[in-house]
């Protein structure tokens, strides 16, 4: 089979870059080629069923292609779309959705909600030691040194700038910097070794050792999501985009009638949903099963003034708990869940099936995994009422999207 070397993008795959499909071809997947572009393309890697293939020309440019805002851009492997005009970004989104639930009956999907920011938006980057230089991981190869991430937020960038005046401490693995938006909280989390005494200029540090943080220059990390203050726990999951996380919880809620009784958040994390409901006055009952995440949510329950009661805090895997919830035959008019990249699993969507909640607010950040559970809720008796995209994570491929079932009577 002989492969074309000047093919016609015909679209854009998530995770996988341009697509062309040349007549007596498989299907073609090119890093960096947007589509309608006609490029020169090499270096050939047979798969089952695709071809990857390089980028070697681009012979006529997308009129959506721009100049990428980060020098490192092609290299790092964090973003993969900063070639293309956030518009385009949105709309390809929407797209990509629409696409992982085509085996299911849906209403039109809502255009995708941007996020208010493009540059500037991450509250926490990640960056690995090597020789004792910041390094990002790399779409190819060795990780590569950087001396930041325009991604990070201003407060985020001014406690790296403030940590660094002394240098890379010797012995130190990783550093993740987090940086508020709503508060002037920062912190530096570190892995590895560090035995000396903080300097001066250090913002508030801390450091993991044996599965456990340790203070070494004493402060916390808090952020506010709307009218509501968090504490993050040190190395904790907290939605690294603010402003969109908000306009998030936003939509949630409107999912959710001000009489809806009782809530049973799963995956409820530090309470950014939680939170927020208990303050309405519901009875909610937030699962996860991180220690120090619930830990964090009952912390903010007493940040915010929660009424003793109204916020239950468990700390246990979700299997567990929908187990023991249905032996004792508990119901919930809504059910939210915000499950990991992999999704809640069969399993487990089977266990939620059997609560039978009046509506399921799903919240997912793979619509692909997305699709398979809540088909086990629309083959039964319930219907999908809407679908909003949201972009947490502009110049990426990734999509937030926010699901509302109803139960049918």
């Amino acid at each position: 089979m002989k492969i074309p070397e000047n093919v016609l993008i015909e679209s854009l795959g998530n995770r996988v870059g341009g697509i062309a499909r040349p007549d007596g071809s498989p299907a073609i997947f090119i890093k960096g080629a947007l589509p309608g572009e006609r490029v020169t393309i090499g270096n050939f890697r047979e798969k089952k069923n695709f071809i990857e293939a390089d980028l070697v020309s681009i012979e006529s440019p997308s009129p959506h292609r721009v100049k990428p805002f980060c020098k490192y851009y092609g290299i790092c492997g964090g973003c993969s779309l900063q070639h293309l005009t956030y518009d385009e970004q949105l709309r390809w989104k929407k797209i990509w959705v629409e696409k992982a639930l085509r085996n299911l009956s849906i209403p039109e999907v809502d255009l995708v909600v941007p996020s208010p920011e493009t540059e500037g938006y991450r509250n926490k980057v990640t960056f690995h030691i090597k020789s004792n230089n910041l390094t990002l991981h790399a779409f190819k190869g060795d990780p590569i040194p950087v001396s930041a991430c325009p991604l990070m937020n201003t407060s985020s960038r001014q406690a790296l700038k403030a940590f660094l005046t002394a240098g890379v401490p010797y012995g130190i693995t990783s550093i993740s910097v987090r940086g508020a938006v709503n508060t002037n909280s920062t912190i530096i989390e570190l892995t590895g070794d560090y035995q000396d005494k903080a300097p001066v200029s250090w913002p508030s540090v801390v450091i993991r050792k044996k599965n456990s943080w340790f203070s070494v220059k004493q402060g916390d990390m808090f952020e506010k999501l709307g009218e509501f203050m968090f504490q993050i726990p040190h190395g904790g999951f907290f939605q690294v985009n603010t402003r969109s996380a908000e306009k998030l919880i936003d939509i949630v809620l409107k999912h959710i009638p001000e009489e809806s009784g009782s809530v049973l958040d799963l995956y409820g994390g530090v309470g950014t949903f939680g939170i927020p409901l208990s303050a309405r006055g519901l009875t909610v009952i937030s699962v996860e099963m991180d220690e120090e995440a619930s830990r964090g949510c009952e912390i903010a329950a007493e940040l915010n003034g929660i009424k003793p009661g109204t916020l239950v805090v468990v700390n246990r895997k979700d299997t567990s708990f929908l187990t023991r919830a249905l032996k004792k035959k508990r119901t919930f008019d809504t059910v939210i869940t915000d499950p990991p990249r992999a999704g809640m699993g069969i399993s487990i969507s089977r266990q939620l099936l059997q609560l039978n909640p009046a509506r399921i607010v799903y919240v997912s950040c793979n619509p692909f995994s997305a699709a398979r559970d809540i088909a086990i809720f629309t083959k039964e008796h319930y219907t999908i009422q809407q679908i909003t995209p949201v972009d947490m994570f502009p110049h990426t491929d990734h999509v937030e999207t926010v699901f509302l079932l109803e139960r049918g009577k």
